[in-house]
């Protein structure tokens, strides 16, 4: 709930430990790649119907599965709008915690650095540690 607050609303809650993507982005990240397996599925199945070659006649079982054409078509452009609005929001937030909050994701992806504070490493690495391990 604290990164919707700090990520949507823009509240300075408390700041979060964090050197890596929050558990929300990883979240949103496995959805988003399941929206591209569909988004594939549907677009090869839509294919297969006019296609003469063989790999897009692999998906021709997708079109009935999915309740036929106009199912495929409007689920295909509905997961299109998704992706349009994750690229909107995506570009938003990578801005907004690397100019604002001064995280340095994208700073450490387009220079190969990322400075982060001692004592964030160090509050980070103790919770690691309180934290037992499955086995």
């Amino acid at each position: 709930m604290n990164v919707i607050k700090v990520d949507v609303l823009q509240t300075t809650h408390k700041e979060i430990d964090s050197i890596g993507h929050n558990s929300l982005a990883s979240l949103v990240y496995f959805i988003t790649f399941l929206i591209f397996l569909l988004q594939a599925l549907t677009g090869f199945g839509m294919y297969a119907a006019m296609s003469n070659s063989f790999f897009p006649k692999l998906f021709a079982w997708v079109v009935p599965l999915l309740g036929g054409d106009m199912h495929v078509r409007q689920l295909h452009h509905i997961l299109m709008w998704g992706f349009i609005l994750f690229a909107m929001v995506h570009i938003y937030l990578v801005f907004y915690h690397d100019y604002i909050e001064r995280r340095g994701v994208t700073s450490s992806m387009i220079g190969g650095w990322k400075f982060i504070e001692e004592d964030v490493i160090e509050r980070h690495d103790n919770k690691t540690e309180e934290c037992p391990k499955g086995g």
